[in-house]
């Protein structure tokens, strides 16, 4: 039979036909239809059964191919599409099933007339309109690639790079809007054109996915103990090390910031505790490689994790005793191409000194000091009153120097600006970032600024065969004075205010016998260090079936360290203009180079399969990382071009060089089983096998390995009477043993020694064995158990809390060895730590209408106690003892002041023996031991400089486009001790402080400080009188942002524009000694200040 099609509206398929159909009025060809199907109707036609098998295909050649296999002849209205792409995969269907699916998806309908199918837009379809809209984020800013589907088909779209869509639908279609951690919407198109949706935040599932060791897994399978830190809260914070970024933001993690100098303002970071007498440093990987946590910026970390117990950290074995620190950065985004800056400028100032006294108070209160212990005041009354009615108008002959002042800028400049560029296929993505941060310091010819450069590209060969080349460069360098920071400090905090800085003349004085600390700062020479660095990971990922991968990396990591330290000599002079002194003698140059050049290999394996309601995971693999290290250093004096320093222009008679190198390799093998039940059900083993090159022959290989289980019971179905208010609830159990070897590469051999000596007055080299060897010694191992229980409340509320008990063994340890052996002691497996305590955290989020609001609270608490060392008792003002915490301050304990009560009538002293002249109004000690006299054998533990308590709390709110937060971190129960010109009087000569005006007198017997004794040693004992509470609360930042309308960055062509104002350490409540910070190290105060740091920043994208 014959087979024809319309056209007109209605247009002819055949060829043959076309011209004839094209001049027929749309009457006449129904007409013939009705006739023709009337004689020509075929009573098999309807019964007909096809097979089309096609994808991507045209509807036209989908209807040509049904026309072969049928009788039937489609005729359609010029307004259907017959180009559009259809896919088609029907075997022996009936005609009408195919067409019903086939159509119904393409908002078509037809009419079966005879053997004609008459195709045209279904009603629905023909009464779809175009929507247009835009989704944005609650501040305003675009979403780029939601979907937006037409609710209950498969009509829909992606937003764009401006967060725009276009979709037709029909008039009463209800449009889902979702897109991954934001909540999902539904809106009614009903008589709108023009829509504009915000999507809030869904909290449960920003932080869904973690990553752990070799992976990322669901939060809600997580079984170990893990905090997660986003990016986005580490740059609301404008450090220049990121390690204080993460001060207080999560649990069981307490680091110590204990200088405020550009460069060397790192945080340290101790995790549940420390766990060891050697190297507590967490291991820190950043996307998978070892590397130093500062070397990173805020800018590019899209999210960190701590894993800090032993069942997420066992995976890297002998590495993980002290924690690790996970990094991974930002990578480009899908289709995607945008430049973003993100940069700050702002001034830094100290956030607290010591206020010392001025010239006349320390004359008087010196000469008060000299008389208490029977010496003739130094001052007379005459000299102190001419020194107040000259010292105004001649400070060359009468000097009140306010050291401080005189050597400290009030204002350091500090900057950061970050560039980045994402762009990409779905073939190929790339994300390149340039950043750079310079901070100045306060005291003169310090600074540090640092270069980095990173490159992360994804590339997409097949659907299976994928590829990651990552590119990381970076150019540290910082500056100090010749002589270092710790000089300046020093000299500032002891100069009394007596020494004359510069004279008139404009030539720097004499200051203390020469040492004049603003001519040394400023023209004594300098120490920079430059240490560049490079690291390319490269790797490869085939994924063989939905359920198994392979992965294999290579990164080769380069360092170097350019150190220059030249120490000028400096000229100071009398009052008179006579030169006083040379300082140094000879101007010196030292110069030190070294380089590293390390690689970490990794093949992994993964499988993931779900077999009905059973769920299971498996990884191994196989790591080999290996270094060598490399140092040269020369030194050269006598230079008599000071202006000029390089090695070859100093002179030869005392030059000197040396150089030596190491190297070492960890090879290990490693995997991972996880398993859950309907996902409530959890359990995870993890092993890792470490041979180490630091142990000899027998003991370089060391199993570490973990179990965990967790328990969804709010999955199980007794929970539902209470899910409103307990939505997710989780207890989890650990246990695991881990490693540690940070001891040194070559500890268990006995290495030579190489040294010159003058023998016959003649210079031999000679070689020498100075420390005893031990081939037996092995893997210092902790064991830890961790109980865990995580929980949300009305959605909102989220609670984790942890308890832990972490031991550890076998710890190297140099125990005391005959002297008569004449080597010194090396390492043995032979004390053990005990760290106890329990992490908290709670998260609260949420929003009412445009005004969101957040809180975040951590709690951690750690008794930290050294239970074995081999009965070895140290001494010092720091020590390690059994039954004490890890570094316990060690001293006298203090119980007053002596007082006349404490003398018989005779003069004689009623209670033990003290040191040198005491007298009435010195420290009274306690007779430890009652044997009558006040010595070494009546030290004990009187403090503890690990902070029992750590606390952190966090708040921010945003209403439209502002934002703020406001962030307090703390310890508590923390010992600090302060010393020398810290804190004592005229300590050797120094000055004193403000704070000693309140020093005992017979008519003030109960003073801050004993009475003013010049010279003597009493009060100057290590004691707990020293010693003061070190437990603070300190704000340590707070940012006000805004980030401009959309409709105006539109027009300016940005995309994103928010500026804000921070302040970072601007309140710090604490009872520590007036004038330093209660995190400064044990000792005499001569740590660079810590900073209040005040910025204006900008962030926008285009």
């Amino acid at each position: 039979m014959n087979k024809v099609s319309l056209s007109g509206p209605y247009y002819l398929k055949k060829s043959r036909h076309k011209h004839f159909f094209r001049i027929m009025r749309i009457s006449s060809f129904l007409l013939f239809v009705l006739i023709f199907s009337l004689h020509a109707i075929n009573s098999n036609s309807q019964n007909a059964r096809i097979t089309v098998r096609t994808s991507n295909t045209t509807l036209k050649d989908v209807l040509n191919t049904i026309e072969k296999q049928t009788d039937y002849l489609f005729v359609y209205n010029i307004n259907v599409d017959t180009n559009q792409k259809v896919a088609l995969n029907t075997v022996n269907q009936p005609v009408k099933q195919v067409l019903d699916n086939l159509f119904k998806e393409i908002g078509l309908s037809y009419v079966l007339e005879g053997s004609y199918i008459v195709v045209s837009k279904s009603e629905t379809e023909q009464q779809k309109k175009f929507v247009t809209g835009t989704v944005l984020d609650m501040n305003g800013e675009p979403i780029i690639g939601a979907n937006i589907i037409e609710k209950g088909t498969t009509n829909g779209i992606i937003t764009d790079i401006n967060g725009k869509f276009s979709l037709q639908v029909p008039s009463d279609a209800v449009l889902q809007i979702s897109y991954i951690g934001y909540n999902t919407r539904e809106v009614a198109v009903n008589d709108q054109s023009s829509i504009t949706i915000k999507l809030t935040e869904d909290t449960q599932t920003i932080e869904e996915v973690v990553v752990v060791g070799y992976g990322v897994q669901k939060r809600e399978n997580l079984t170990g103990a893990v905090s997660a830190i986003m990016g986005d809260d580490l740059m609301k914070r404008p450090v220049g090390q990121t390690s204080v970024a993460l001060q207080g933001i999560a649990p069981g993690v307490t680091i110590t910031q204990q200088s405020g100098q550009p460069g060397q303002d790192a945080g340290t970071i101790r995790i549940r505790g420390i766990g060891t007498l050697n190297d507590s440093n967490p291991l820190v990987l950043v996307d998978g490689t070892a590397m130093d946590l500062n070397s990173v910026d805020p800018n590019i970390i899209e999210s960190i994790s701590v894993l800090k117990d032993a069942a997420s950290s066992s995976i890297y074995g002998s590495r993980a005793a002290n924690g690790v620190v996970l990094i991974t950065t930002k990578r480009a985004k899908n289709k995607e191409f945008s430049v973003s800056y993100n940069g700050y400028a702002g001034w830094q100032t100290p956030t607290d000194l010591p206020d010392k006294v001025n010239a006349i108070d320390h004359m008087v209160m010196l000469n008060e000091a000299y008389k208490n212990v029977g010496r003739s005041p130094l001052y007379t009354d005459q000299y102190i009153q001419e020194y107040r009615e000259k010292g105004p108008s001649d400070r060359d002959h009468y000097p009140d120097v306010d050291w401080q002042k005189a050597v400290y800028n009030k204002y350091a400049f500090q900057q950061n600006h970050f560039f980045t560029l994402n762009g990409g296929t779905d073939k190929m993505k790339l994300l390149a970032a340039i950043g750079y941060y310079d901070q100045q310091g306060i005291t003169p010819n310090t600074d540090y600024n640092r270069f980095t450069v990173r490159l992360n590209s994804d590339m997409q060969f097949t659907r299976r065969f994928s590829a990651k080349l990552d590119l990381y460069l970076k150019y540290n360098t910082q500056k100090t004075p010749g002589r270092g920071i710790y000089d300046v400090i020093y000299w500032i905090n002891r100069t009394p205010s007596i020494y004359p800085d510069v004279l008139s003349n404009g030539k720097y004085a004499v200051g203390w016998d020469g040492d004049n600390v603003l001519a040394f700062a400023k023209d004594g020479g300098f120490a920079k260090t430059k240490t560049p660095s490079a690291s390319i990971n490269m790797a490869l990922s085939y994924q063989f079936t939905d359920f198994l991968k392979a992965d294999v990396s290579y990164t080769p990591i380069y360092n170097n360290n350019i150190t220059s330290t030249y120490n000028k000599s400096v000229n100071t002079y009398y009052a008179d203009g006579e030169l006083a002194y040379s300082k140094p003698s000879k101007s010196a140059l030292y110069e030190h180079r070294g380089w590293g050049l390390s690689h970490d290999f990794k093949a992994l394996i993964n499988f993931d399969k779900a077999f009905g309601q059973h769920n299971l995971k498996a990884l191994a693999g196989f790591q080999w990382e290996s270094g060598t290290d490399d140092y040269i250093d020369a030194s050269r004096d006598t230079f008599i071009f000071p202006q000029y320093p390089k090695l070859n222009a100093g002179g030869s008679d005392n030059q000197k060089a040396s150089g030596s190198g190491s190297e070492y390799a960890l090879a290990s093998f490693f995997g991972r089983i996880n398993y859950d039940y309907q996902g409530k059900y959890l359990f995870e083993a993890n092993v890792r096998y470490d041979g180490s090159s630091r142990f000899d022959l027998g003991h370089k290989w060391g199993v570490f390995p973990s179990f965990s289980g967790g328990w969804r019971i709010s999955e199980e179905s007794f929970w539902e009477p209470i899910r409103d208010i307990v939505d997710n609830a989780k207890f989890r159990v650990s246990w695991g043993q881990l490693g540690n070897q940070n001891i040194g590469n070559y500890a268990f051999a006995s290495v030579v020694s190489y040294s010159s000596y003058i023998i016959g007055g003649q210079p031999v080299t000679s070689g020498a064995i100075n420390d005893m060897s031990n081939s037996a010694i092995s893997w210092e191992k902790t064991e830890m158990l961790d109980f865990g229980v995580d929980l949300q409340f009305f959605s909102r509320l989220s609670a984790s809390f942890d308890y832990y008990n972490k031991k550890t063994s076998d710890i190297l340890w140099k125990l005391n060895v005959p002297l008569i052996i004449g080597l010194n002691p090396t390492y043995q497996n032979a004390a053990k730590v005990s760290n106890k305590g329990w992490d908290l955290e709670l998260r609260w989020n949420d929003r009412i209408n445009d005004f969101r609001y957040g809180a975040s609270f951590i709690l951690s608490d750690v008794k930290n106690k050294v239970v074995d060392l081999k009965g070895i008792s140290m001494t010092g003002l720091t020590v390690n003892r059994e039954g004490y915490p890890i570094n316990s301050i060690y001293g006298l304990e203090a119980i007053g002041y002596i007082s006349k009560e404490d003398y018989n009538a005779d003069g004689s002293y009623k209670h033990a023996t003290q040191f040198g002249a005491f007298a009435p109004g010195d420290i009274k000690y306690k007779d430890q031991n009652n044997d009558g006299i006040i010595n070494n054998e009546d030290e004990v533990i009187i403090g503890n400089t690990v902070p029992r308590f750590t606390y952190g709390l966090n708040l921010d709110a945003g209403w439209k486009g502002f934002d703020f937060s406001m962030f307090w971190q703390g310890v508590g129960k923390a010992d600090g001790y302060l010393n020398k010109q810290a804190t004592m009087p005229f300590y050797w000569g120094a000055s004193a402080l403000e704070m000693h005006k309140d020093h005992w007198t017979e008519e003030n017997p109960n003073a801050r400080f004993p009475r003013l004794a010049f010279n003597e040693t009493n009060n100057e004992q290590n004691s707990s009188f020293w010693m003061a509470n070190a437990a603070y609360l300190r704000l340590k930042n707070v940012t006000l942002g805004y980030t401009l309308p959309k409709a105006l960055t539109e027009k300016i062509k940005f995309s994103h524009v928010r500026l804000y104002v921070s302040g970072q350490n601007l309140l710090s409540i604490d009872k520590f000694w007036d004038g330093f910070d209660a995190e400064a190290p044990v000792g005499d105060g001569a740590y660079y200040p810590q900073v209040k740091v005040f910025t204006v920043g900008l962030d926008v994208k285009f």
